[in-house]
């Protein structure tokens, strides 16, 4: 067990303690805790037949299920009235984690994301590829005449932290173990603090807030150590960059403004960091377990690969992503099956009269909604077999990969639809899943054509805390690199 697991395991327990016997004096049933995926899915079948709205009661907070007749109406409501971001802040407590509320609360780093990530992802593809590369060279060896076993989370994390910053800070920095090491520090207590903040009542969460943020403070000052000079000068000029688009970006405020200043725009790679970083690693890990358990898909997917090569030789942009259809079928298909968010499409009320649902009923002002994304993704009328991994479920026709050739349309993986919510839908869809999805397709391009990887017998299974599924922490592959 790592020392990631461990804090986190020492951290829940001791939350958990205190709010199970000094704060709440009458505790819900915690079965969601262990049986969350059960109740997402009992939920949504019921639904199915009643089409009624539940009550979905948990440790960290409840929330109101609406049934899969209301996903449309739930993403035309304005933010005014239901509220993506306020959802967002309060399930991890951004505005306390991020140390900063205006890091959260106002996130002008995203447009950067839409705008400028998403239209370099050709120009930066090449320098992404080189980094998962040497990465994994430094991770998993290059021992080609002995097998190495490798904990999947541990060492996929790294590649992932080093792949971003390569794009978010450059290849100098992104190779510095003690700013790398810092970062995934950073995200990992944000992560697991922010949830346990929601252990404790509205009233105490703020002044439980200060204790939680000492362990996120300390690595985020580890991490500012190797930012703060970046930014000292403010006169970044690389077009590939990130840290010279946020600066590009600062110039539209005034002199005086924070976001002028290099403690910000530190906190706002730290703010991508803690985006790009977990979830891509997640998504990363169940696509490699659920592959790598699949022998005869592993060949497949092998032979695309080095077919994509011998096209396109060194040569990455969207055009080569978008012909490898089985990869990106294979990567659409892991999201089905594990998803990001098995509580999907959180919003929160927002107005002083509440909302009113299709059906009429009233919510009040401050209830959250969700729908059960597990539900819909497991959904045997949508997806026949919908507990087993069919990595061709989404292969494109032949000719519609012909037809992106030159990249005109988007990758399969990172297409959002009525049935598949995994970055969630409309305007207020994951922005950077284009990028995630290209990282992590050439993490396994680089995994399938220069290491050999032992078949797992059986897939190791993921584990729910209440209504969130993760990998594995302990699962290892057993490498060697090919000769």
């Amino acid at each position: 067990m790592n020392h990631q697991t461990v804090e986190a395991v020492l951290l829940f327990l001791c939350a958990l303690s205190i709010w199970a016997w000094l704060i709440k004096p009458a505790i819900p049933p915690l079965q969601s805790l262990t049986r969350g995926r059960e109740i997402l899915h009992r939920i949504y079948r019921k639904q199915l037949r009643d089409n009624q709205v539940y009550v979905l009661r948990g440790v960290f907070g409840n929330s109101i299920v609406l049934p899969p007749s209301m996903l449309q109406w739930l993403t035309l409501q304005p933010e005014s009235h239901l509220s993506a971001k306020a959802a967002q802040m309060d399930a991890l407590n951004i505005p306390i984690t991020f140390l900063r509320p205006e890091i959260g609360l106002d996130p002008v780093h995203e447009p950067l994301i839409r705008r400028n990530l998403t239209a370099n992802l050709d120009s930066i593809a090449g320098d992404v590829w080189e980094e998962v590369g040497l990465a994994l060279e430094d991770l998993w060896g290059q021992a080609t005449d002995s097998w190495r076993e490798v904990n999947l989370d541990d060492t996929v994390r790294r590649v992932v932290a080093r792949a971003a910053n390569r794009v978010f800070v450059g290849d100098t920095l992104c190779r510095d173990n003690d700013y790398i090491e810092s970062s995934i520090r950073f995200v990992t207590r944000v992560s697991i603090c922010g949830l346990l903040i929601n252990l404790f009542p509205n009233w105490l969460k703020r002044p439980m807030g200060f204790v939680f943020k000492t362990p996120v403070q300390m690595a985020y000052s580890r991490c500012a150590k190797h930012l703060l000079p970046v930014f000292s000068d403010l006169t970044l000029t690389d077009p590939h960059l990130f840290t010279s688009w946020l600066v590009s970006n600062s110039v539209q405020y005034p002199r005086s403004s924070p976001e002028r200043t290099p403690d910000f725009l530190s906190r706002r790679i730290m703010a991508l960091n803690f985006a790009a970083i977990h979830t891509s690693t997640l998504t990363a890990c169940n696509l490699l377990l659920d592959i790598f358990s699949h022998p005869p898909t592993v060949s497949l997917l092998r032979d695309e690969s080095l077919a994509s090569s011998a096209r396109w030789g060194k040569t990455w942009k969207r055009a080569r992503f978008n012909q490898m259809s089985r990869l990106d079928s294979a990567l659409r298909e892991s999201l089905r099956l594990w998803g990001l968010v098995p509580k999907a499409m959180s919003r929160k009320v927002m107005q002083p009269d509440g909302a009113i649902l299709p059906d009429g009923q009233r919510l009040p002002q401050g209830t959250t909604v969700c729908i059960s994304g597990w539900g819909l993704h497991h959904d045997e009328g949508i997806f026949p077999q919908p507990f087993e991994f069919v990595h061709d479920r989404f292969m494109r026709a032949e000719e519609e990969v012909k037809e992106q050739a030159e990249g005109v349309k988007k990758s399969a993986a990172a297409e959002t639809n009525e049935h598949f919510v995994a970055w969630g839908i409309g305007k207020h869809a994951c922005p950077g899943r284009f990028f995630a999805v290209d990282l992590i397709k050439i993490i396994l391009a680089h995994v399938l054509v220069d290491y050999e990887v032992k078949f797992l017998g059986e897939r190791p299974g993921n584990i729910w805390i209440e209504y969130n599924v993760l990998p594995p922490p302990s699962a290892t592959l057993s490498i060697r690199r090919r000769v």
